[in-house]
């Protein structure tokens, strides 16, 4: 007996005014990259106020540099130094209560650097020992006269002394004294009236294990509790800072090695932050930050790492990373975007953002003291992505930064000059390795001519430091960090001085020199960078004015005319909620004149504009504004057959991203079907696909067995607010769940999934409860399950990956199906037989389109149910793309074929279209 063949046909009926997909068409999923399996998750809401943690924050003059201080200055802002650590040191006794030369020097060049700073900076004393004096061990009032007399000096030259540390890291010894010793000094300088407004502070370890030992046994002394982090653990570091505010002291890290320190510092009540060494870029924005608020923080305790998200006062959003100077572990943070898509440093519009902070194998070996700052932004002006080779122009001139002579001897200078295309002219921007050593925020500059780094001259620090070509050895003056200013320019600024690379007195002539400036903000501070090759010219392409946008069931599209210009290199998507509202980014770099915008919420109206880009980034005005909204109709959402991608085969091109070892196999349905290892491979789905009042989900699965609590599948935000279903339970028994912050909801069938066999899957959400089925038949049910996934609108949402460190799935995966409403019993049954003739959006007219046989091998036949109209019925059939390949017009009684034996087997879009409806058909062709 023949065995019977089921069609298969999936009908989409759109209703009235919907555009056809053209070849290529861009959707907001495009440039979806599925991120890898984080070990910390760092979630952040824009729209939220924030946490307000404000810190004192200081510099370092234990470490006796003048350098030190004016980079910090530079990188903090004079202004944010609230306190600076100078030092007593008990290196000779006091003669006549009066301290001696060598001694009275060495405070006098501390006091001198000191004025570099405001007025209002207070200072802090601790002990700087390099030696100690036989005078002053063992003796409290020897000791305590040393601290009076230094603070004294201080406040003499109008500075304030507000804490005083007697010992520093005396767990390390250093000769200082006793648990006793530091007791009895605090004792000394509480009869002392200097010091009735001065915090005595104790007990300054160098490890964190020994803080509360010493802070217990110093505390009835004490106003003030303060610990170092450069051994010990995490869990007596933060308990450290919350003792000691219990206690009602000031809590005070007076060496923070790195921003890691300072953000778990600020989790756990430290008030008092000061850098050892100095600031570079991470901290001093860090610093800026921390006066505004707080909007996510995750820590990793074993890995002694953390990460943040904090908005400034004057609104930037920043990303923040850090590692322990000496017992950090690598780490993968993932930030996450709660309520809207952003740009990581350019990255986007995304959702999620991987930061891998770099560690070593043990206390300090490999060690980096890694840390990173990222900004996040969203608007109508976003920065570029830099990486790659280019020539670097000024905005000011117009001309391009060279090796002068085209030289490639170490030492040659930097100049401006006009573009021509040497390769002298031209430089490998790109990002630093993480492990550069501290804050790896920053970019290098080598000449493609001969490998030479852009330097500043002597490691200067001063306005007019030369900028030179030197060899590449990755030192801190030869690496920057790049402020955005706007419409394509930066400030390129130095990582040792924090100045601007400039051309000098905004000169436009030929050959003038180029060095470094303190930012002023002018335009011979700012430049692009352009890819090599591309016409230097500053007139920007003309505005397209015919866009279009129609609207679908949930995604709008939008079509334009190519823009006339022949160096256009793409086009922006505006999008805003009201007419002439704030636009934001959506798109960048769309090669096609027609797109998708799959990020929208049915119900709301949408407003877009775009614009053209040409090569040298000059951005045209915005074209004529056009306003959509879609309809909510019930609709296929998302379908990805798994042919050999993870394309959305709908009309709302939802395209996923796999990740890891993924492959293909021979599938359930149509071709192909994706193979998940168990061991890296999953599929990521964009962040909007779930986000629907009613839902159903729907796959064809063949498991291969394994561990519990593999995913099927798994929408959600986190380990609080999700919905999944895995093959086997703990309970051993096929599982959907579902989860908003309170008490998980639960369909629960009798037993597992089968294993090493297909078999159809579908979960249903409607108004009458939640639905499971497997093959078409109901296996669980329940009226009281009454989350949706709109009601947290999940945005990290997985094919074969939990929200939880749980297993990936082993097995295949074909036909996956999202809807945004709750598949009939019937339509679900239809479904497992492969008869997929589903309607997905009511037409406007009830009409039957047959199409038989499916798959297809030499002819299609088509007949159209329907009574006779006066308008004209034309039949299309389109390839996925969107090409034409065979059009008819029919007659009543509507009844026509294709022959369709010469053409490449695969799925075809079927359009019927006339003056009362649109009908549209998938169907497969297929050669025996």
């Amino acid at each position: 007996m023949r065995k019977m063949r089921y069609p298969f046909i999936i009908l989409l009926l759109f209703g009235f005014g919907i555009s056809l997909i053209k070849a290529q068409t861009a959707s907001t999923s495009d440039n979806l990259v599925a991120q890898p399996v984080p070990q910390r998750t760092v979630s952040f809401n824009l729209s939220e106020p924030g946490i307000s943690t404000p810190i004192i924050w200081g510099l370092d003059l234990a470490w006796l540099s003048r350098e030190n201080i004016q980079r910090g200055i530079a990188f903090m802002g004079a202004e944010l130094v609230d306190v600076i650590r100078s030092s007593f040191t008990p290196t000779a006794p006091l003669v006549d209560g009066k301290l001696q030369t060598t001694e009275l020097s060495r405070l006098n060049q501390r006091l001198n650097i000191i004025n570099l700073l405001d007025s209002h900076t207070k200072v802090v004393l601790n002990c700087d020992h390099p030696s100690v004096d036989p005078w002053f061990s063992g003796n409290a009032a020897n000791w305590a006269e040393l601290i009076d007399v230094t603070a004294k000096h201080h406040e003499d030259k109008g500075r304030t002394v507000v804490s005083v540390s007697p010992f520093n890291e005396p767990d390390y010894g250093w000769g200082q004294g006793s648990v006793t010793d530091f007791y009895n000094i605090a004792g000394e300088l509480k009869k002392n009236p200097r010091f009735d407004n001065i915090r005595i502070c104790g007990g300054n370890t160098l490890n964190t294990d020994q803080a509360l030992n010493w802070y217990n046994q110093l505390k009835s002394r004490l106003d003030e509790g303060n610990t170092h982090q450069l051994a010990g653990s995490f869990d007596n570091y933060a308990n450290f800072h919350k003792t000691v505010r219990a206690n009602g002291h000031h809590a005070t890290n007076d060496e923070l090695h790195n921003v890691m320190e300072a953000m778990v510092g600020v989790e756990y009540g430290m008030q008092t932050g000061i850098w050892w060494g100095t600031a570079e870029y991470a901290r001093g924005e860090f610093v800026k930050a921390s006066h505004g608020t707080r909007l996510g923080y995750a820590e990793h305790r074993p890995n002694w790492t953390a990460a943040s998200v904090y908005r400034a006062p004057d609104g930037k959003v920043q990303a923040f990373g850090g590692t322990s100077e000496r017992q950090a572990v690598t780490t993968t943070y993932r930030f996450v975007s709660k309520d809207r898509d952003v740009f990581y440093d350019g990255n986007g519009p995304q959702r999620e953002y991987t930061l891998v902070m770099p560690g070593g194998t043990g206390y300090q070996n490999g060690q980096t003291n890694a840390e990173k700052v990222v900004s996040i932004t969203w608007g109508d002006d976003i920065q570029p992505v830099i990486n790659g080779r280019y020539v670097v122009v000024n905005r000011n001139s117009g001309m391009v930064m060279e090796v002068e002579n085209g030289s490639s001897t170490a030492g040659a200078n930097v100049r401006q000059n006009d573009n021509a295309g040497a390769t002298y002219q031209q430089w490998n921007v790109t990002p630093v390795d993480s492990r550069i050593g501290g804050d790896f925020s920053y970019f290098t500059f080598t000449a493609v001519n001969s490998g030479l780094s852009l330097d500043i001259l002597n490691w200067s620090l001063s306005n007019g430091g030369n900028i030179i070509a030197w060899s590449d050895a990755k030192g801190g003056n030869q690496q920057f960090y790049l402020e955005y200013a706007e419409d394509g320019w930066f400030y390129i600024r130095s990582r040792h001085s924090s100045h601007c690379i400039e051309v000098v007195k905004s000169s436009t002539t030929r050959g003038a020199n180029i060095q470094q400036g303190t930012k002023t903000g002018g335009t011979n501070q700012q430049w692009r960078f352009l890819p090599v090759g591309t016409t230097i010219e500053f007139n920007p392409p003309s505005a397209a004015n015919d866009l279009v946008a129609t609207a679908n069931t949930v995604s709008v599209q939008l079509d334009w005319s190519a823009s006339p210009e022949t160096d256009v290199s793409g086009y922006t998507i505006f999008r805003s909620e009201s007419a002439e509202g704030s636009y934001n980014t959506i798109a960048r770099n769309v090669k096609s004149t027609s797109f998708v915008d799959n990020t929208v919420i049915a119900g709301i109206p949408y407003f877009y504009k775009i614009k053209a880009i040409d090569n040298a980034l000059n951005r045209s005005d915005y074209s004529n504004e056009v306003s959509a909204t879609a309809t909510g109709d019930k609709s296929l959402v998302a379908h990805l057959p798994f042919d050999g991608s993870a394309k959305d085969s709908t009309i709302h091109l939802n395209h996923s991203a796999s990740s890891g070892n993924v492959s293909f196999v021979n599938g359930k349905v149509g071709t192909k079907a994706i193979s998940l290892n168990s061991v890296n491979g999953f599929v990521q789905l964009p962040a909007y696909t779930a986000n629907h009042q009613e839902m159903s989900i729907a796959m064809w699965v063949y498991w291969r067995g394994g561990s519990a609590w593999q995913r099927l599948f798994d929408f959600g935000n986190g380990e609080s607010e999700y919905m999944f279903l895995t093959p086997r339970s703990g309970d051993g028994k096929l599982r959907f769940a579902i989860k908003n912050g309170s008490e998980e909801q639960q369909l629960n069938a009798t037993s597992a999934l089968p294993i090493s066999k297909w078999s159809h899957v579908s979960v249903t959400l409607g108004t009458d409860g939640a639905h499971m089925y497997v093959n078409g038949v109901l296996v669980a049910e329940s009226s009281d399950i009454n989350i949706r996934p709109i009601d947290f609108k999940p945005i990290l949402n997985y094919i074969g990956r939990s929200q939880f460190s749980d297993p990936l799935l082993y097995g295949y995966v074909d036909d996956f199906r999202i809807y945004n409403y709750a598949l009939t019993a019937s339509e679900v049954t239809q479904l497992s037989e492969n008869l997929s003739s589903i309607e997905d959006t009511r037409t406007v007219k009830e009409s039957i389109l047959s199409v038989w046989p499916v798959p297809a091998n030499d002819v299609l036949h088509v007949n159209y149910s329907a009574t006779n109209n006066n308008s004209t019925t034309t039949l299309n059939l389109y390839t996925m793309d969107g090409r034409l390949v065979m059009s008819k017009n029919l007659e009543y009684p509507y009844d026509t074929e294709f022959n369709v034996s010469a053409m490449s087997a695969g799925i075809y879009i079927l359009k019927l279209v006339n003056g009362e409806e649109t009908v549209m058909k998938k169907v497969l062709i297929r050669h025996d």
